[in-house]
């Protein structure tokens, strides 16, 4: 008799076994819990997510209703065994799933972070940080193509460029880039799209604008290009030739209006003019080697 009391002793008790059971069941439910917001993150990100998520998001909410409905069976009876393997299931499960979507969500993230920035990378000049002439083509296409409103086009050429990079250097020659870059970047008015096109040409589109708008900005661009450049200890003053189009009446496809737009910029360099625009110089022969888009 001694003997099996003691043995009656050492065995756990039913209360003991109720509260592990329902402390392990707890720590998967807070495992489901916690991967309910990641989970519908994942769902919400742009592109949306394939349905799988969506029904992974539904499932963890019934899961959720399951884990309650097996704590209130703990608590209405006696906990024995089974119930405790039943529940260690429940625990793993819960981290389970807390675990998958925890390291989807970082992949996911990273992908997504991995893609945007190769997309910047495709509309975005390198060295300036302005959108590229694949970006330009683009939104002139999209602004045709959706409304027709009427739209200014600015083309820029820096003169004597080739200057700075033949007695300076190409370093030098880029941070003046860099520098003018930022010059017309500054003073944009909103929705303006500023843009490089390569080497020493810029461009700005600027949408449901008139002509008014094109000349006052030009002459802002002029008023901020022209102020000196400290570079590899001198003083650099470097002009723009600056031409301008409107949509529909100087062009009413891209190609069209950025050639017009060329050939008003060729007519500023020869003029040595703020700018020119399109409509000043039909009467003008196409200059040799303009530019082509």
């Amino acid at each position: 008799m001694p003997r099996n009391d003691t043995l009656n002793a050492n065995a756990p008790k039913g209360g003991d076994m109720t509260a592990f059971a329902i402390f392990i069941v707890l720590i998967g439910l807070m495992g489901l819990l916690a991967s309910l917001i990641p989970t519908y993150q994942i769902c919400q990100l742009k592109p949306p997510q394939t349905q799988g998520w969506h029904l992974l998001l539904f499932m963890i909410g019934m899961f959720i209703f399951g884990y309650l409905g097996f704590l209130w069976m703990l608590l209405n009876r006696e906990t024995g065994p089974l119930e405790t393997v039943v529940s260690l299931v429940f625990s793993a499960g819960g981290a389970f799933v807390w675990l998958v979507v925890k390291m989807s969500m970082k992949t996911i993230v990273k992908l997504q972070d991995t893609l945007e920035d190769k997309h910047y990378q495709a509309y975005h000049d390198s060295l300036t940080d302005l959108p590229n002439r694949h970006m330009l083509y683009e939104t002139m296409e999209r602004l045709i193509k959706e409304n027709g409103s009427p739209f200014g086009f600015i083309m820029m050429d820096l003169n004597d460029f080739k200057m700075i990079n033949d007695n300076l250097g190409h370093d030098a020659g880029d941070k003046v880039l860099e520098i003018i870059a930022y010059r017309i970047e500054r003073i944009m008015p909103p929705q303006a799209l500023p843009v490089r096109l390569g080497g020493d040409e810029f461009a700005v589109l600027l949408p449901k604008s008139e002509l008014g708008q094109a000349q006052r900005l030009a002459k802002q661009i002029q008023k901020a290009v022209i102020e000196d450049i400290h570079c590899e200890g001198h003083l650099l003053a470097v002009g723009i030739s600056i031409g301008i189009a409107l949509y529909p009446q100087d062009g009413d496809d891209r190609k069209t209006l950025m050639k017009h737009a060329d050939i008003a910029m060729y007519r500023s360099k020869q003029n040595n003019s703020d700018y020119e625009t399109f409509s000043q110089v039909t009467d003008m022969p196409a200059p040799l080697g303009q530019f082509s888009p």
